[in-house]
């Protein structure tokens, strides 16, 4: 995969300070440096590449010209190409982020000597129940941090998926139990 320039990241920070420039006819090294901020070396590469002449024994490039080039590269495929692999690896991080976070969360290992988890055994933190059997459901758990919620979260899912009946009992309305 091709390199990006760096000033990428600011190409429409970049095309706003050259738009509000019109007292600049012409850009040399010293503002493209300053603009891009770029080294001297390679503010007079940039110039090479959008094609700066020669005047007054130095390269320049006019406004309009520098203006043209910056919004074709912002409507070319290179920069959609940087756009979308800025996205993904934004996403990749977030997705790291979350994976660390829940890597964090201590879960007890179950072995098959274990017995199965019941609802019995939640603590007292954990409240499921039905007032009436019209009325809504109520899932309460009481917690400390994150880390106790998704703790006791687990705990509750544990037991829910290994007593699916009693966990289906539990949280439909009596005439939906039996189906």
């Amino acid at each position: 995969m091709a390199r990006h320039p760096d000033w990428f990241e600011r190409l429409d920070a970049v095309i706003e300070v050259v738009r509000q420039a019109p007292l600049i006819d012409c850009f040399g090294r010293a503002e493209i440096q300053a603009v891009f901020t770029l080294s001297e070396r390679d503010s007079i590469r940039l110039l090479h590449k959008f094609g700066a002449a020669r005047r007054d024994d130095a390269l320049s490039l006019p406004r309009s010209a520098l203006l043209a080039q910056l919004e074709a590269i912002r409507a070319g495929t290179s920069y959609a190409g940087f756009l979308r692999r800025r996205r993904d690896v934004a996403g990749q991080l977030s997705a790291a982020r979350a994976e660390a976070g829940a890597r964090r969360i201590p879960v007890k290992p179950v072995s098959a000597e274990q017995p199965r988890p019941r609802f019995e055994d939640l603590p007292n933190s954990v409240r499921l129940e039905r007032p009436a059997a019209a009325a809504p459901g109520v899932f309460q758990v009481v917690y400390r941090d994150g880390a106790d919620l998704m703790r006791q979260i687990a705990d509750f899912l544990a037991a829910a998926g290994a007593n699916r009946d009693e966990f289906f009992a539990a949280t439909n309305p009596p005439d939906e139990a039996a189906r």
